[in-house]
């Protein structure tokens, strides 16, 4: 089999992880993200808190990837949720193995997955807590759209989780997620800057203001 054909079963298999919903669905009603959604925001959060912890540029880009390919194994085992966990368990390390044995450059991923699992470096120990966090910016985000069943998982998460984190900066974004809500970013932007009004014209609307200065 040609090398280009190895690789390409590779990315057939993160392909799936876009066709996927989370298995957390069923304990939190409705939900709207993936394992591939999960991936992409679990290796934002790990550069963050790579770099809030006092990691370089290249760490905080080694925490992104390793963010990015720590769910890959769930292309083979699936994802167990909270409830499948305590009867089922997954093979991961030789779902990893397969995933990587007919590739060049596989040893090299393993090695990366390796060192996520093993939680000992200071990398792994950022995406975990990023990996905690992105979940629990799911269930905050769908609390504010009024599902009671996240907002009980949330406000849990604060003696059943946040106290398991292994950085500050992830407890330190968790507090400020909860004093948050999800248009807080745009608003303080594009609205209001430190109480006061940065720009009517996004209040009123532009041509609404035109007329109002002609009358």
């Amino acid at each position: 089999m040609k090398p280009s054909k190895k690789i390409l079963f590779l990315i057939e298999q993160a392909g799936t992880l876009l066709q996927m919903p989370r298995s957390h669905v069923r304990t939190l009603g409705n939900a709207f993200d993936t394992i591939a959604s999960h991936s992409y925001h679990v290796s934002i959060m790990a550069y963050c808190i790579a770099r809030m912890e006092g990691l370089s540029h290249e760490d905080g880009m080694k925490a992104l990837s390793m963010g990015a390919m720590h769910d890959l194994a769930e292309g083979r085992t699936a994802d167990l949720d909270f409830i499948s966990k305590n009867y089922t368990t997954d093979d991961e390390e030789r779902a990893i193995r397969d995933q990587f044995k007919n590739v060049d450059f596989g040893k090299d991923l393993e090695k990366l997955l390796g060192e996520y699992n093993e939680r000992e470096s200071p990398i792994a120990k950022c995406v975990k807590d990023a990996d905690q966090l992105a979940q629990m910016y799911m269930e905050w985000t769908l609390m504010w759209r009024g599902n009671k069943l996240a907002q009980q998982w949330f406000e849990g998460d604060f003696t059943a989780r946040i106290p398991y984190f292994h950085t500050e900066s992830g407890k330190e974004i968790a507090l400020e997620l909860k004093d948050s809500n999800p248009n807080e970013w745009w608003w303080d932007e594009f609205v209001t800057k430190k109480g006061e009004p940065k720009n009517k014209e996004h209040l009123i609307g532009k041509h609404f203001g035109e007329k109002e200065k002609k009358s």
